[in-house]
């Protein structure tokens, strides 16, 4: 009776340890834990979406990506994965929409910005696509547009500090 008990509580901690090690079946614990972390279901997502090839699967990582923002909307990450989706899948515009999201972003500008340039770089190569050009230029707005409205703001909270600052003196 030890015996068995000490080879089934020796199995189940080996497994669970071996889910620990690698990425896939940490997630799919993860998830089966608490199926509303976003993280897991971003990651999932990642590992769908080409990060491990044998388990490619676009509409899968599409579905866990939707789960993650439904859980938070406001969790901009998902913008840089559905950009990656769209990408592989061949949806530009899309693409070029989360990509601007995906810029607007502080956790995700650096990558964002990097395919950003790449992507217009041989989109506008040639300089014949007017229409390309025109949704760039509009995306180019929107961005700056968001640049600026982000400065107003910090220049508004130093302001409301140093006002803070002064009244206290």
């Amino acid at each position: 009776l030890f015996f068995i008990c000490t080879f089934h509580l020796a199995r189940r901690t080996h497994t669970r340890s071996a889910e620990w090690m690698d990425s896939v079946p940490l997630f799919e614990s993860s998830l089966k834990t608490c199926p509303r972390s976003i993280k897991s279901n971003l990651e999932m997502s990642k590992l769908y979406s080409g990060l491990v090839p044998h388990m490619l699967d676009l509409d899968k990582a599409l579905s866990l990506i939707s789960t993650a923002q439904s859980i938070d909307p406001q969790y901009c990450d998902v913008h840089q994965q559905y950009a990656h989706v769209y990408f592989q899948q061949s949806k530009y515009i899309s693409f070029e929409e989360e990509m601007v999201q995906s810029l607007l972003c502080s956790f995700t500008m650096g990558q964002a910005m990097n395919n950003w340039n790449k992507y217009w770089k041989v989109v506008l190569n040639d300089g014949k696509n007017e229409a390309a050009k025109a949704r760039y230029d509009r995306y180019m707005v929107r961005i700056r547009a968001a640049v600026e409205n982000d400065q107003d703001e910090r220049r508004l909270e130093e302001e409301k500090k140093r006002q803070k600052v002064n009244d206290e003196l």
